[in-house]
Formats: C-alpha cells, structure tokens, sequence
C-alpha cells in the first residue's frame, strides 16, 4: 500500500493527520525518475521522514513536504537551469527562513 497515515500528538478539537507515501508514490506524483531521487538523497536535498519495516525490509516513507521539495528542485533545476549545489544553497535558505 503506497499511502501511510500518521496521527500527530495535538489535542483532539486540533488533530492533524500527517499522511506518509512509499518511494513508488513519491515518483508517481512528483514525475521524476528514481536515479535523480537517489542523486539528490545522495546530495541531502531530500530525505525520508521515516523508515518503516514492511514485510522484513525497510521502506523509505515521505510526506507532502517532500512532494513540494522536489517540485521545487525540478523547477529549480529545469526551468531555471539552477545546477545541484546552487539548488543546495537555495534550500537551505529557505529552510532557515521556515524554520
């Protein structure tokens, strides 16, 4: 099954579901290919938000942020022509001003 949910610790009039895809999913709603999903995990632009073990092996679950994530990246990378450590600084600076 491709979709995960998760419920997070808040009261219960304020319960926000956190929903959890497989790598599969990921790749299907982002369009992109598994080789740049592996590059840009290689390069620490994108990471799982968990680790789940289904049936004996590990699955890399993602949330909608990541889904946004790469959206970015490929705006970045394609339309913008932004290469891989130009994308890292970007990302990182807007992680710092979300944060």
């Amino acid at each position: 099954m491709a979709r995960r949910s998760v419920r997070t610790g808040r009261a219960a009039a304020g319960r926000r579901e956190t929903v959890l895809m497989s790598r599969t999913a990921l790749l299907v709603l982002s369009g992109a290919s598994d080789r740049e999903l592996t590059l840009w995990e290689h390069e620490e632009l994108i990471a799982p938000v968990q680790v789940a073990d289904l049936d004996g092996g590990d699955e890399p679950l993602y949330d909608r942020g990541a889904l946004r994530r790469i959206r970015l990246i490929r705006t970045l990378a394609d339309e913008l022509e932004v290469n891989l450590p130009g994308i890292g600084v970007i990302l990182n600076l807007l992680d710092r001003l979300a944060g």
